[in-house]
């Protein structure tokens, strides 16, 4: 099978923003999104988070927002400007998926390098940037049910 029937959307595009709250805002302007519409993790008024994120609708994929708060958060994702950070694919078998990229020399990396991190609502992996044209590739599995 080919990696690209295997990939079945674009489902989100992960920006890095210095300031949640603003960032919110701007896109909300852009895109005319209403709040109910946005979805924040963990959910405002959480004590001490480590980040925050926002997933925003927009043409059928999401903008996931991604706050760095804690030391220990912006240390283990390497300390990201602001910008975009990377792309997420949605795969139909992200076991499939992972060894057709290893075979085809693409090393994992990010927070996943030593496997597939199960998220409980879905698998994810991401790859090397250094393996594929330097953007960090995400592939997502959605939990069945």
């Amino acid at each position: 099978m080919k990696m690209s029937d295997m990939i079945t959307q674009v489902r989100h595009l992960g920006v890095y923003v210095e300031d949640m709250d603003a960032s919110i805002e701007l896109y909300k302007k852009l895109y005319d999104i209403e709040d109910h519409q946005i979805r924040v993790v963990p959910p405002p008024g959480t004590e001490n988070p480590e980040s925050r994120f926002a997933f925003i609708p927009v043409g059928g994929m999401d903008y996931e927002l991604i706050q760095p708060i804690s030391e220990n958060f912006k240390k283990m994702v390497g300390n990201p400007p602001p910008g975009i950070n990377h792309i997420a694919f949605t795969v139909t078998d992200i076991d499939k998926a992972v060894e057709r990229m290893q075979q085809k020399g693409v090393r994992l990396g990010h927070v996943t390098k030593d496997g597939i991190l199960d998220m409980k609502t879905s698998r994810v992996a991401y790859f090397n940037p250094e393996d594929t044209g330097g953007i960090l590739i995400e592939f997502v599995q959605p939990a069945e049910g």
